[in-house]
């Protein structure tokens, strides 16, 4: 659910979220934040990412979910680090990373079904500048094999045919930084 009055690095994903939404056409959902899930079945732990939905509802984002159609979502990991504290305002940064995922037969634009163009096109989505209107963006590293995509989640109940062609998905590992006045 996007907050209606975003705050702190809420609001540069929702820019980022804009942009992706404007330059990859073929995306059928652009999630924001997703929040890591632990279920445990027979004492194994497994860890999925889900957008919350409201009252107990959750929708997981890992590849099998085929009702997605071609998704992202955004997963912040931590510390956030206070990195400048002017009196009245300072700088927030946080790790984040965003994941792609998308079925390559349902994208119309041939060059986009190859992963390096594809990381291209994701690439000037996020990090082109203008995109982000509240705070910046980092890039640090990007990830195509599906276990380093979806690394920190559990893929043991993914059957193997998501995980190869003809679906394909990025990781992207950044840094958010948001300036914040501080009213307290």
């Amino acid at each position: 659910m996007q907050p209606a009055q975003p705050k702190l690095f809420d609001r540069p994903i929702q820019d980022l979220q804009k942009s992706i939404g404007q330059k990859l056409l073929f995306m059928n959902h652009i999630f924001g934040r997703c929040e890591r899930l632990l279920k445990v079945v027979e004492g194994r732990r497994y860890y999925t990412p889900n957008i919350y939905k409201g009252g107990d509802e959750y929708e997981p984002l890992l590849p099998d979910n085929t009702d997605l159609g071609n998704y992202c979502f955004f997963v912040p990991d931590e510390p956030e680090v206070m990195v400048a504290n002017f009196g009245i305002s300072g700088r927030l940064r946080a790790p984040f990373f965003l994941v792609v995922w998308v079925d390559q037969r349902t994208i119309e634009d041939e060059d986009a079904r190859n992963i390096y163009d594809l990381e291209l096109k994701v690439l000037d989505a996020i990090a082109s500048p203008g995109v982000l209107r509240h705070g910046g963006i980092e890039v640090s590293r990007v990830f195509h094999k599906a276990e380093n995509v979806f690394q920190g989640f559990t893929l043991d109940e993914v059957d193997n045919q998501f995980l190869m062609s003809p679906f394909m998905g990025l990781r992207v590992e950044c840094e958010l930084w948001i300036d914040e006045d501080c009213n307290v």
